[in-house]
């Protein structure tokens, strides 16, 4: 019975913050790599201490709730151990598979490129954009804002994914066999769409439901 012990959490990260000043910070090995190491833990814990927390989440990272007292030096001792630590706010956020276990690397390189070129970007909501390196899809990559599936040399990019509650459903097929070549500057433009169009603080897949019969979706993806 122990996969219902302690059903109620005592350390959420609200009830934390009744105590004190807590800080989330979602880690995880990298975007490709889900592989963690024991040290990692060892300073996964080190970090936490017996005030903070440890929980994990639907998006490949471990959600750590800290002390914000000493964050700074928290989160450098988490990247010394070779942890990627997400941004945090309203921006790009990247996701990927773990490109069957480094067997399929071949979208690794673009994805890396990927990563330079749109973490981070400022947008109206979080908007997670999802690659995933084979057909396969197996890291759900039609389940979020905008999702890339790698096809031989290019990608298919599914939009207007509703994440959860009653009405969730999966993205919808917006572009097929994109070039590799093409791939950055197509997603910038995309982007720039949701910037330039969206209501304050409108996550991506209403901006994209709305709007998707306007012209400017055709204007501004001619390459």
């Amino acid at each position: 019975m122990n996969a219902f012990n302690m059903n109620i959490p005592e350390k959420t990260f609200e009830k934390l913050n009744h105590q004190g000043e807590f800080t989330r910070l979602a880690v995880s090995p990298g975007i490709i790599n889900k592989h963690y190491t024991p040290t990692q833990f060892q300073i996964i814990a080190k970090v936490v201490g017996d005030t903070g927390a440890i929980k994990y989440s639907a998006s490949y990272s471990i959600l750590l709730s800290i002390p914000t007292v000493g964050l700074g030096e928290a989160i450098n001792e988490l990247q010394k151990a070779g942890l990627y630590v997400a941004k945090q706010g309203s921006i790009v956020a990247m996701k990927a598979c773990d490109f069957c276990d480094g067997d399929k690397m071949e979208a690794a390189p673009i994805t890396e490129q990927l990563y330079d070129s749109l973490e981070g970007m400022t947008v109206p909501a979080r908007l997670r954009l999802n690659v995933n390196g084979c057909a396969s899809a197996c890291y759900n990559a039609v389940y979020d804002d905008i999702g890339l599936i790698y096809q031989k040399d290019s990608f298919d990019v599914y939009l207007g994914a509703v994440p959860m509650g009653a009405n969730a459903q999966a993205g919808t097929l917006f572009a097929k066999r994109i070039p590799v070549n093409q791939i950055e500057s197509y997603l910038h433009a995309i982007i720039l769409l949701y910037k330039e169009h969206a209501r304050p603080n409108e996550p991506f897949y209403k901006f994209y439901r709305r709007t998707k019969t306007a012209d400017y979706w055709d204007i501004g993806l001619e390459f």
